[in-house]
């Protein structure tokens, strides 16, 4: 409800009765006071007039959907779920999936009390971040699928690099760098059988607008305002996210990852670099040659023998050749 009675202050472009709310919204003109005030403790500046009721004047750097949508451009993002706090919004998006829910809907909460990164690591998720999930459908066969967050990391890449003096490299598969520090990572979570794929829920983690970590990650880990010096506009920057993940993942159902590798491989941080992967097999440690049109790491191994890898977490362990 209150989602709705602030759409309608956006969409006045001027003063609104507190009765015309009253009446669109089916709430009592007590009830609009009640959410009006709500709505000035978390930071929307609203002007109110006996005479003329309530005007909207600047609303601060939140998620709510009546401020994201309209800077929406294409089909991701609708529909759109918003809670100011979720356990983890990749659980959220996978149960809206096994209901039913279309591919495109994304789910977004201002903070994660159980956010989590690639093997089940926990992923420091406070206010000031941006969180969200997205649903995706695609007809690929399972074999496919594993390009598919190397392509999405690429796309939150190319949103991110919109804002000024922000340039990420890419950590294979999918964590985001500035600087040699996680300032953003991808976890996708699939839902399939042997022959298809029901659904991809994509979990995507950016440090936004927070400069204090927790000790265990404060030596690897960065955000957008501290590298930046200033805080971003997380609503522009959740659009244009959705732009550049709609436009890649569309391209990607069409042709698969190698329209993407030579763009991956432009920001891609680990060629050249001695390292350590942990694979479901063992511990490989090697030299990172490539990433081939599959997305598969290309490594070569101490003992000369190349490696190609799915999957994996990788460790660096050397300096660049």
């Amino acid at each position: 409800m209150r989602e709705r009675l602030m759409m309608k202050l956006m969409e006045a472009q001027g003063f609104v009765s507190g009765a015309r709310m009253s009446l669109d919204l089916g709430i009592s003109r007590g009830a609009v006071w009640k959410h009006i005030q709500v709505l000035r403790q978390e930071g929307f500046a609203i002007a109110a007039s006996p005479r003329k009721g309530y005007r909207l004047l600047d609303v601060p750097d939140v998620l709510y959907a009546a401020v994201v949508n309209p800077l929406l451009t294409g089909g991701f993002g609708k529909p759109y779920h918003y809670r100011h706090s979720l356990t983890s919004t990749n659980d959220t998006a996978k149960a809206l999936a096994h209901s039913g829910a279309p591919e495109g809907t994304v789910v977004v909460a201002e903070e994660q009390t159980g956010g989590r990164g690639r093997r089940g690591r926990f992923w420091h998720s406070p206010p000031g971040g941006l969180w969200f999930s997205l649903i995706l459908r695609p007809k690929t066969p399972p074999a496919e699928i594993n390009s598919l967050s190397l392509v999405l990391s690429l796309a939150a890449a190319e949103g991110l690099e919109q804002l000024p003096g922000i340039s990420p490299s890419l950590k294979w598969p999918n964590d985001l760098l500035l600087g040699g520090r996680k300032v953003g990572g991808i976890l996708t979570e699939i839902s399939a059988e042997a022959d298809q794929v029901h659904y991809a829920v994509a979990g995507i983690g950016i440090n936004a607008n927070f400069t204090s970590f927790p000790p265990e990650i404060e030596q690897t880990a960065t955000s957008l305002q501290a590298h930046s010096g200033g805080a971003v506009c997380r609503p522009r920057l959740l659009s244009a996210l959705l732009t550049a993940l709609e436009d890649n993942y569309r391209r990607w159902c069409e042709k698969g990852f190698p329209p993407f590798r030579a763009a991956y491989k432009e920001r891609f941080g680990l060629l050249g670099k001695t390292v350590s992967a942990a694979t479901p097999t063992g511990t490989l440690n090697g030299l990172v040659r490539d990433v081939d049109g599959d997305g598969n790491l290309i490594l070569t191994l101490r003992n000369g023998e190349e490696m190609r890898l799915s999957t994996g977490e990788i460790t660096v362990r050397g300096e660049e050749h």
